[in-house]
């Protein structure tokens, strides 16, 4: 860099800061703006329906697994009886129960409280066993194990 002694010319070189402060100004403001620009998307849910009881008797195609009680210990549910052995015996009675079957969907329902991997354990062994659907039961307050359904 050669400096100019004693020249009182016009000075050629660009003076940057004043740019800089401009774009550290506009940075600021696409930051403080962006989040602001960001929405959710809208969504209706259709309202619940009245009729929230199951039927006395279960439709004797249907085939519904439900994981229940407490976290150490969960029981394995087959509609209304429990399954022998919990989550390693679910693989061998969805096998037998699969056998000459034309829809081969098995309904699935768990409480909160269980584990993570003993709900992926138990469809696991439903998906082994043959089901080619597994279909989630989301209502909690549908009880498929009780008499009542509720």
């Amino acid at each position: 860099m050669s400096m100019n002694l004693g020249t009182t010319g016009v000075k050629s070189d660009i003076n940057v800061t004043p740019f800089v402060d401009i774009v550290l100004v506009l940075l600021i403001i696409f930051m403080v703006v962006t989040p602001m620009l960001s929405r959710a998307h809208d969504l209706s849910v259709p309202p619940k329906s009245e009729a929230q009881t199951l039927p006395d008797t279960i439709i004797a195609d249907q085939l519904i697994i439900s994981v229940k009680g407490p976290d150490t210990n969960p029981k394995v549910f087959l509609n209304r009886d429990e399954v022998p052995n919990g989550k390693d015996g679910v693989q061998k009675m969805i096998e037998d129960l699969m056998k000459g079957r034309r829809e081969k969907v098995v309904f699935f329902q768990s409480e909160n409280e269980i584990g993570y991997q003993y709900v992926i354990d138990v469809i696991d062994a439903i998906k082994a066993g043959g089901a080619e659907k597994i279909a989630l039961i989301t209502d909690e307050s549908l009880d498929v194990t009780t008499a009542g359904g509720q």
